[in-house]
């Protein structure tokens, strides 16, 4: 039976990177959205409006604009926020929640509390400063190693993927989130970790399945799978579906 499907992206990347998985998923016979965040991909010159809760909306509106009603919402890395934030908005548009490598802070605190070290966070502050306009990059070599090392640094596709990363306001890491709407709601989630993630290590993304309540079903890839194995995510999202 076919379903909606509505793919959210990660910090630095856009609606690009859900390509290859959407393209899957579509050709099943499913309808697909990948709405693109403020200040990402297309949206790049609208940094200055980031922030947990337009990233929210800016989903929840997509999927109003799309007459979406029975959605397999899908969270990337910093995505597992925003879909929170999205179903606050709009539970009744919601089937599942799809947490992949993804930080969900509890309530009251930050991405970066929540996934750095105090010396990451100190780090990631003075970079953002140094820049001066309140947005913080990767390399294109610490992107590699930190997002996508299961695909030698030579493939096309970690090239085509470091030509569009986005630098990613420093916003929606920093500010502490409310959260206490999406913990009072039911609706069911999954949570998948990447084994070999050095953004979300698996210990931390055990503790982000166990603050939604679930246990972790793994994946044997880096952080980015809708990039390296999209074909075994495409496997995954359709049996949670």
């Amino acid at each position: 039976m076919p379903k909606e499907f509505v793919l959210v992206h990660g910090a630095m990347h856009g609606a690009w990177c859900w390509e290859d998985v959407a393209a899957r998923l579509a050709a099943k016979g499913h309808r697909v959205v990948v709405p693109e965040l403020p200040g990402h991909g297309r949206r790049a010159a609208e940094a200055r409006r980031a922030s947990a809760d337009a990233y929210g909306r800016a989903v929840a509106d997509a999927m109003a604009q799309a007459g979406v009603s029975r959605a397999v919402l899908v969270g990337h890395s910093m995505g597992g926020l925003v879909i929170a934030k999205a179903a606050e908005l709009c539970p009744e548009r919601i089937a599942h929640l799809v947490f992949l490598a993804a930080v969900v802070p509890a309530h009251g605190r930050s991405i970066a509390e929540a996934n750095m070290t105090a010396a990451a966070r100190a780090a990631l502050e003075a970079h953002v400063i140094g820049r001066g306009d309140s947005t913080f990059c990767h390399s294109a070599e610490t992107a590699w190693a930190r997002w996508m090392a299961d695909l030698p640094r030579s493939d096309p596709r970690v090239a085509h993927a470091l030509s569009l990363l986005t630098p990613q306001a420093a916003r929606p890491f920093f500010e502490r989130v409310d959260l206490h709407r999406f913990d009072a709601l039911r609706i069911p989630r999954t949570y998948i970790r990447c084994r070999r993630d050095a953004a979300v290590i698996p210990p931390r993304a055990a503790a982000n399945a166990a603050r939604l309540g679930v246990k972790p079903v793994d994946m044997d890839s880096a952080h980015a799978p809708m990039l390296s194995k999209p074909d075994e995510l495409v496997r995954l999202l359709t049996r949670i579906a």
